[in-house]
């Protein structure tokens, strides 16, 4: 037993090490870290495209998969020399979202000032708040972008720091657990 918490302890003190690695590398470096992760996803694009057109040509297996093949290496290859178009591309998207929200929003405070009853003001005023960050994701995409990074890479810390005090604490707690058993003497009898 004591040899199994010993193997579980390392193995979370040795992820959570490489956590908060991860995390330290996400805050400092946000945007080209960002950069690196769609560069790998674009060359495997292109490998999958690759593959793709491999298995037509050695199998003919349709044009299908020469169109796909194309599609996948000529997008991998974008993704590679335009990672920051990409990766700019997901706050944008989030921002559009937030001001459609944000419409129908708006269109329910109306409803509520209509009918008369309920706090339409902070209705309104969470609407347009939704709309002015929608705004901002979609205006300065790339600071949105470094802001959420950061905020992984700070999530990322924590969660290798509280794995480390939690796996420190529930072996303490075992130990001590294992310490106070005291092994029962009895006799034994045939029955």
């Amino acid at each position: 037993m004591k040899e199994f918490l010993k193997g579980i302890r390392l193995a979370v003190y040795l992820t959570s090490v490489i956590t908060i690695a991860s995390g330290v590398m996400l805050i400092a470096w946000p945007l080209e870290v960002t950069g690196l992760i769609c560069r790998i996803f674009g060359v495997l694009l292109v490998v999958m495209g690759a593959v793709q057109l491999f298995g037509y040509f050695m199998e003919g297996s349709g044009m299908l998969s020469v169109a796909a093949g194309l599609l996948f290496v000529l997008l991998g290859a974008w993704i590679f020399t335009h990672p920051g178009s990409v990766a700019q591309l997901v706050p944008i998207g989030i921002g559009v979202v937030m001001i459609m929200h944000s419409l129908k929003d708006f269109q329910m405070a109306s409803e509520v000032k209509r009918s008369g009853n309920g706090n339409w003001q902070l209705l309104f005023l969470l609407a347009l708040l939704n709309f002015a960050l929608g705004v901002v994701c979609i205006c300065d995409s790339f600071g949105v972008l470094t802001i959420a990074v950061r905020v992984l890479g700070i999530a990322l810390v924590y969660d290798g720091i509280s794995d480390i005090v939690i796996v420190h604490h529930t072996t303490k707690a075992i130990r001590k657990a294992a310490a106070q058993l005291e092994p029962i003497d009895v006799e034994s009898r045939d029955l």
